[in-house]
């Protein structure tokens, strides 16, 4: 018997691709600065996202019908956070990419977003920095 498959994850790659495309719009608005954890950032992020994906659909760009807020929220309220774990993992992708390239094997050509949202607090978290190694 075939199971049904979980519709919340069909389109969330584009989700990204579109939040990921607001922030490197807000870092280019702001002087290169990433996003902070508050809402005025986070709404600048959602309207560059949403002015993205209007323009795409008049054009032959990637869009999606409706954009995810929570998707974007948390692209954009994390994207100043840097998590040791992640950091190794994408370190290893690089470095294997860089083999890649040198031999005779392809490297990636196209766009990879790793997606591991599941692992955010369920709740709201209080993430003020402690001034400490463990903030973010």
């Amino acid at each position: 018997m075939l199971e049904t498959p979980d519709l919340r994850f069909f389109g969330r790659s584009e989700q990204l691709h579109i939040a990921f495309s607001g922030i490197w719009q807000f870092q280019q608005q702001n002087g290169g600065r990433l996003p902070g954890n508050n809402d005025k950032d986070f709404q600048a992020v959602l309207a560059n996202a949403k002015a993205i994906n209007a323009s795409n659909k008049d054009t032959e760009g990637l869009f999606v019908d409706e954009l995810d807020e929570k998707i974007v929220s948390n692209a954009a309220l994390y994207s100043q956070a840097c998590i040791s774990p992640m950091a190794a993992f994408f370190g290893g992708v690089i470095a294997q990419e860089i083999v890649k390239y040198t031999g005779k094997y392809s490297p990636l050509k196209q766009w990879l977003h790793y997606d591991i949202f599941e692992t955010l607090p369920r709740v709201a978290a209080d993430r003020t920095p402690l001034n400490c190694r463990y903030d973010d």
